[in-house]
């Protein structure tokens, strides 16, 4: 009986844990899905290719308004540290790095961005999650447009990530919390004109992130974002 030559199958499945957004959390984003680099078997655990398929994506909603999510893809451009980029800070209106070239790294105007603290870490206050357009790139300097950021220095291991806005779906007033309205759905939906909709690939370079359109209402209200994914 003849099998498929190099056939790569999912080698786990996990459930990340949800992300959350409530009042306080305004419009900054979360990583939904972080980085899943390659990683060689140890145990009972089997190697790892790197990257994930996203299976299934809901969201659920106690908020008493209808409220709209975000989803972006995310490409990791830069890390900081101490060989490669030095301190990282942002002021209002750019990121600046001690060492390395935002040239080299290939940042171009027009670029989205957005920065993230290392997983585990302390989240950069008024800086992570803020979507950000690149206007001028200097080799020290990224420049974006307007003031979105708090003057800030970047906690070690700080990520920026190069964003690609994915879909914007509207999720019904309390989906999947009052027993009569189903929760949302983000894969496979309307909204997404991707040829490939009822799957996010994403590879070991990639985080998916989500956010709201506008601030969740005052709390309890709680929106949360719930991803499944296959390893490979």
């Amino acid at each position: 009986m003849s099998a498929p030559q190099n056939a790569i199958l999912p080698a786990g499945f996990v459930n990340p844990p949800p992300a959350s957004f409530t009042a306080g959390n305004g419009t900054a984003a979360k990583i939904l899905v972080d980085l899943l680099p390659a990683a060689a078997a140890t145990g009972n655990n089997p190697a790892y290719y790197g990257g994930c398929s996203v299976i299934d994506l809901l969201a659920v909603s106690s908020d008493t308004a209808a409220k709209d999510v975000l989803l972006f893809i995310g490409s990791l451009a830069t890390t900081q540290g101490t060989t490669a980029t030095g301190a990282m800070a942002t002021t209002a209106g750019t990121v600046t790095r001690a060492s390395g070239s935002f040239i080299a790294d290939g940042y171009q105007v027009g670029d989205q961005i957005m920065i993230f603290a290392p997983f585990g870490a302390a989240a950069n206050s008024g800086v992570d999650g803020i979507q950000a357009t690149v206007t001028g790139v200097a080799a020290l300097t990224l420049t974006v447009n307007g003031s979105p950021f708090g003057v800030l220095a970047l906690a070690a291991g700080s990520r920026v990530f190069r964003t690609m806005p994915r879909l914007r779906q509207t999720v019904a007033i309390a989906a999947g919390s009052n027993g009569t309205t189903s929760s949302q759905g983000l894969l496979g939906v309307s909204t997404d004109g991707s040829k490939i909709s009822t799957e996010i690939k994403l590879g070991p370079n990639n985080v998916l992130i989500g956010g709201m359109q506008s601030a969740v209402s005052a709390l309890p209200c709680v929106v949360s974002i719930n991803p499944v994914i296959a390893l490979y």
